[in-house]
């Protein structure tokens, strides 16, 4: 059977995604596997062994023309993408992205059998030949997105999601930690300071605060997108101890590359908190305006620091109250403890990254 995959973003949500095409092709080795994805997270699949063929769709310019009225180049875009679609003699769609393009696009692909998941949004299920049913204990969007495939007879609760690094990613992080004096039986703390909602940001001040202490006892890295270049220039000015500065200087993989090499991941909700675990590398995660027993780790040695305060989560990407109370609830004290076990207990079994 010929399967086609539709989930479009974001980081987190691919990975999360990820171990739909593991159970799939578990269940169905001599299926093959099409994963419909856009241009951003897209590398991140280029070498997952159960998937055949990476589709990558430039969404965010097809979404530009329309905005800007060029309709002419958001027409040869769609056009494209179905006429491509069509010709893959797909059996099944499974859309565990969920949303109204998306449902177009599962119909675009003239495949009858089209499975979506319960409580899609944006009319998804009008798309759609087959719902998946959740179940009590799906809460998490893992499951969730597993869930697709029980009308396929394939049931699984297995949340391990992947992630498969290129050898050019892996020779950069090499190179990179060499030049910047990390040795491989060195500690490195790799933090992430920033993620895409402002809600969901640890204050600046408090990064510096863990940076400062955790200067002492092991070496720390800073990684991030171009976007995130802003708040890193205002961490760096204000700690007190070296640090290595990678923001904007990696590719996807080639920061999952630097992830691979960490001892332990800070960091919030965001894309590099969820590449870390499908790494199996240890994180502390800082959580406020988003529930991590929906977003958060699901799998592996992992501490997810929650806010104290009655408005969380409240999911909304700009804090409602203005103040990120939610966030500054959680004390660098806090964090600096919770690395602290975590580095005691790999010290403790041996763990090569020590």
């Amino acid at each position: 059977m010929r399967f086609l995959i539709i989930r479009l973003s974001s980081i987190g949500d691919v990975l999360h995604s990820t171990p739909v095409a593991r159970a799939l092709k578990t269940a169905l080795p001599a299926c093959h596997i099409t994963w419909l994805v856009g241009e951003v997270p897209a590398e991140l699949l280029f070498y997952n062994p159960f998937i055949d063929d990476v589709y990558v769709w430039p969404r965010e310019r097809w979404e530009k023309a329309l905005r800007s009225g060029d309709f002419g180049e958001a027409w040869r875009l769609w056009r494209q993408l179905q006429v491509d679609l069509r010709g893959k003699n797909f059996d099944a769609v499974l859309d565990i992205h969920g949303l109204f393009l998306t449902g177009m696009i599962a119909a675009a692909s003239g495949v009858r059998r089209r499975i979506g998941m319960s409580g899609a949004r944006e009319m998804n299920y009008l798309f759609m030949s087959e719902t998946a049913t959740g179940t009590a204990d799906s809460r998490h969007f893992i499951l969730r997105y597993l869930s697709v495939l029980k009308p396929l007879g394939i049931h699984t609760t297995d949340a391990q999601m992947n992630l498969f690094l290129s050898a050019e990613a892996v020779s950069f992080a090499e190179e990179f930690l060499q030049f910047n004096g990390v040795k491989k039986n060195k500690c490195l703390i790799t933090i992430n300071p920033s993620t895409t909602w402002p809600a969901k940001n640890w204050p600046a001040e408090h990064f510096v605060s863990v940076i400062n202490r955790l200067g002492e006892q092991a070496q720390v890295l800073l990684c991030g997108g171009p976007s995130d270049r802003k708040l890193a220039d205002e961490i760096i000015r204000q700690v007190e101890v070296p640090l290595i500065d990678a923001v904007g200087r990696t590719n996807l993989l080639q920061m999952a590359a630097l992830l691979s090499r960490s001892t332990i991941l800070l960091t919030g909700d965001t894309g590099p908190l969820h590449m870390a675990v499908a790494l199996n590398v240890p994180t502390v995660s800082i959580f406020g305006a988003t529930d991590p027993a929906v977003y958060g780790p699901f799998t592996g040695p992992h501490v997810v620091l929650r806010a104290s305060t009655e408005c969380s989560p409240c999911n909304k990407r700009k804090c409602p109250r203005q103040d990120v109370a939610c966030m500054r609830s959680v004390s660098p004290d806090s964090v600096i403890r919770e690395i602290g076990i975590i580095l005691k207990n790999l010290a403790y079994n041996g763990a090569g990254r020590m």
